[in-house]
């Protein structure tokens, strides 16, 4: 048995309105927000069980037994809210990534334990031949620049992110000749130096998309998903130029879908109108699947 599958109201209407065509649309939302609302006062079933939401909206109150005469649910449809947040297992990866998406969201500090305790295991990846010839670049790299040198002093030894900290951070982000393996093993590092540069970077310029890009590197090997989300989305909020902004949401889609997190779901439900609420509803129907976020210079 696989328990419930927790889903959305709208996608359980949507569902519903395929297999039953001819129902109404209006009807099944207002007989599920019905049920929900029944459920939050503690209304159950006549046997004494919690009602079964989603089946209680077109069947009646009642439990999933009384109403199916199952004893338990095996991938029947649960809405989310009503799951009082367990979940359960079921191979279907939007369901799945709904899942992350909601303890992600409500959860941003301890996503990880959270994670946990539906069933995720965190392990480490296959040995990587490149990843293991980057590691030996950046062993060896040295300063070459006087603008590296100050870099580097600051990332090994820490203090103010001054402006010339940022500066030398950024000539050497954008310069042709930038010495890669020195920069990248910071990230790989996690430095804590390296990050409040790129914080004190976006507290200047918010909707920076190339810091952004480089603070998303970095949460790979921080885990500080939670906080890049908020930084995404500060940046799509604050963002008045339209090409801009739909460059800034499609990077946060990419940059955060392969840890499970739906942000043009969560754009949409942000912008539900105007030029903003037009553009995310236009990615959120044409975008392509994607194998994973491109790689930032360093």
């Amino acid at each position: 048995m696989s328990g419930f599958v927790p889903v959305r109201l709208n996608q359980f209407v949507k569902q519903y309105l395929r297999n039953h065509k001819g129902a109404d649309g209006d009807e099944v939302r207002a007989a599920v927000e019905d049920a929900l609302a029944a459920r939050r006062q503690g209304v159950r079933c006549a046997c004494g069980k919690p009602l079964w939401v989603a089946g209680s909206a077109v069947a009646g109150y009642g439990c999933f037994t009384c109403i199916t005469g199952s004893a338990e649910p095996d991938g029947d449809p649960e809405i989310d809210e009503a799951c009082d947040g367990l979940f359960f297992e079921k191979d279907d990866s939007e369901d799945r990534i709904a899942q992350v998406s909601e303890i992600i969201k409500n959860h941003p500090h301890d996503y990880r334990e959270r994670l946990e305790e539906i069933g995720f295991e965190w392990r480490d990846d296959e040995p990587d031949l490149l990843y293991e010839e980057e590691a030996k670049e950046e062993y060896v790299a040295v300063p070459e620049t006087e603008s590296q040198r100050r870099l580097v002093n600051f990332l090994d030894t820490g203090g103010p992110v001054t402006r010339k900290v940022l500066d030398a951070y950024l000539e050497e982000r954008y310069s042709e000749t930038s010495n890669l393996p020195l920069i990248r093993r910071y990230f790989k590092q996690a430095n804590p130096n390296l990050k409040a540069i790129l914080l004190k970077g976006l507290a200047d310029d918010p909707t920076d998309p190339d810091l952004l890009d480089d603070l998303s590197y970095f949460s790979e090997f921080d885990s500080m998903l939670g906080e890049l989300i908020h930084f995404y989305t500060d940046a799509c909020l604050k963002e008045t130029d339209i090409e801009r902004f739909s460059l800034l949401a499609q990077d946060f889609h990419m940059n955060t879908y392969d840890q499970g997190y739906d942000a043009l779901h969560e754009l949409v439900t942000l912008f539900q109108s105007g030029t903003k609420g037009a553009v995310v509803q236009q990615l959120s129907e044409t975008i392509d699947d994607f194998e994973g976020a491109e790689d930032i210079p360093f």
